[in-house]
């Protein structure tokens, strides 16, 4: 730029113009190609030989125009530069969002190929393991087929040792079924209709049929029943059938009791003549005053306390309380209930002979009856089981006793 300070000042300068550098591209441009042919000439003047003195300056001319020249060369390649950089730069960004473009649709293929492997590596993993839990469940119930069959078998082995020991019984095994069938009725009979004196006849009937088989292998059997004929016989029988008919009888009289009236016994009639004598004006005149005030006034004496009458329908309610009590006192001997059996008889009692005519037979025979089924005692069985039935039981299952152990009572 010094340069072409200095160089505006020759003559030559003023005849050439500079670029100024407020001057547009395209206006160097052309400038630069009209000035061309100019620098051409100067420098064919240049090559000629100085002879006068004006050629003197023609170097410094020709240094100072290839210097512009130099000066448009090098801006102009500066601008091609600039212009190729700003064009590869935006071609590299082009391509690099192009190319992300591209890698980020072959990330989603890519994503979209990884589901679709694992929904298959799922599928595929699915039907083994269906497979492995089908086997699994198969051989849990081949196991359990398995136990069945075992036990099967073993209870196939039983049945046949048992087979085999009733072929090999005696003819008389079916004695052994009869005394086993008297101990279960003895049992019954004990238990459920409180009978000891039948059950023990049952077991006595056992014992026999077991002694007429004749074999010293069921001492066993015959000792336990002994053991239960003496427990048996122990227990106090009572008449239960016979206190609950006679107890069905008292029921059936209640409604012929007669009831206990406040009405005190009728005195003897009154002589109410009158006689004809006048002596006997006072007796006369009590007897027509009392004739008088008969039909209006009656007075009767009593030295003791009278219960109060009872109306039809009280007197029908103390009727059913009777029969009530006297059908729980049937129920407390079904269950063997001493207690409640001896309160119904004694509340029955009571109100017979509170409400009824005690002075009268029936009434009378009705508590007498009451007072003898009191005394009718309830022992508790405490007999829980018979000996004999677990060795009978053996009996007839295995036709032989297979242990030698005996019960306890």
């Amino acid at each position: 730029m010094d340069n072409n300070k200095h160089d505006a000042q020759s003559p030559e300068s003023q005849a050439t113009p500079v670029l100024d550098p407020s001057v547009n591209t395209d206006d160097a441009a052309s400038q630069t190609q009209a000035s061309e042919p100019q620098v051409n000439q100067l420098e064919d003047k240049a090559v000629k030989p100085a002879d006068t003195k004006p050629q003197a300056s023609k170097p410094e001319s020709t240094q100072s125009a290839r210097q512009v020249v130099q000066v448009n060369r090098s801006s102009w390649a500066i601008r091609f530069g600039v212009l190729l950089a700003l064009g590869l730069t935006v071609c590299t960004i082009g391509g690099g969002y192009l190319l992300y473009q591209q890698m980020q649709q072959q990330l989603q293929l890519q994503e979209t190929k990884n589901l679709a492997l694992q929904d298959q590596l799922q599928q595929a993993l699915l039907a083994p393991n269906q497979r492995i839990a089908q086997l699994e469940q198969q051989q849990l119930s081949n196991t359990k087929t398995f136990q069945e069959l075992a036990k099967l078998a073993t209870d196939q082995s039983q049945l046949q040792d048992r087979l085999n020991k009733l072929a090999q019984r005696s003819p008389t095994h079916w004695m052994a079924s009869e005394a086993e069938y008297l101990v279960n009725m003895a049992g019954r009979k004990l238990w459920l209709e409180k009978d000891p004196r039948t059950a023990t006849d049952l077991l006595k009937s056992a014992d026999e049929t077991i002694a007429a088989m004749n074999n010293p292998a069921l001492l066993p059997i015959r000792k336990a029943l002994a053991k239960d004929i003496a427990a048996t016989t122990n227990i106090k029988s009572a008449d239960i059938e016979g206190s609950v008919l006679a107890i069905d009888a008292l029921i059936d009289q209640l409604d012929k009791l007669p009831l206990n009236r406040a009405d005190a016994d009728a005195s003897a009639p009154e002589d109410t003549a009158i006689s004809g004598d006048l002596n006997d004006w006072q007796s006369n005149l009590s007897k027509t005053w009392k004739a008088l005030t008969q039909d209006f006034i009656t007075i009767r004496h009593r030295t003791a306390d009278a219960p109060a009458l009872l109306a039809p329908e009280q007197q029908w309610y103390l009727v059913e309380n009777v029969r009530h009590k006297l059908l729980q006192s049937q129920l407390a001997l079904y269950r063997y209930d001493r207690a409640a059996y001896h309160q119904s008889l004694m509340m029955a009692r009571q109100w017979i002979q509170t409400y009824f005519d005690v002075q009268a037979h029936p009434t009378s025979e009705a508590i007498a009856e009451i007072d003898k089924l009191a005394t009718l005692e309830l022992d508790p069985i405490t007999l829980k089981s018979f000996a004999a039935k677990p060795l009978l039981l053996q009996l007839t299952s295995y036709g032989e006793l297979t242990s030698s152990e005996e019960p306890q009572l």
